[in-house]
């Protein structure tokens, strides 16, 4: 991250992406742990996200290999979307400097 440059900023610069609501890129980034008001953290939004992921990767998959049949392409899926890749690209996105989290949390990483 460039020196005096907003986290936040930082990490529209590495995904390419500008926010127009800082409010839901907060929120997004937001653990419960941060948080007495559960709906001010990132749950309802993980919620949605994994479906959005989900449908957009199937898409991809399914224009990808337009040979492949139902069975390999949930295996594709299933790789894609599992926890670890996803945990995987959020450590390259540099997500956990700009994660808000509880003490607890903070401590057990």
């Amino acid at each position: 991250m460039a020196q005096g440059m907003d986290p936040l900023a930082a990490l529209e610069a590495r995904i390419g992406y500008g926010f127009a609501d800082r409010k839901l890129l907060t929120r997004a980034l937001t653990h419960t742990s941060a948080t007495s008001n559960p709906a001010d953290s990132y749950q309802r939004l993980e919620f949605l996200g994994d479906r959005v992921l989900a449908l957009s990767v199937a898409a991809m998959a399914y224009e990808t290999y337009p040979r492949a049949e139902e069975g390999e392409l949930a295996r594709r899926l299933n790789a894609l979307v599992k926890r670890e890749t996803c945990a995987e690209i959020g450590r390259r996105l540099e997500l956990g400097a700009v994660m808000r989290l509880g003490a607890g949390e903070a401590q057990t990483g």
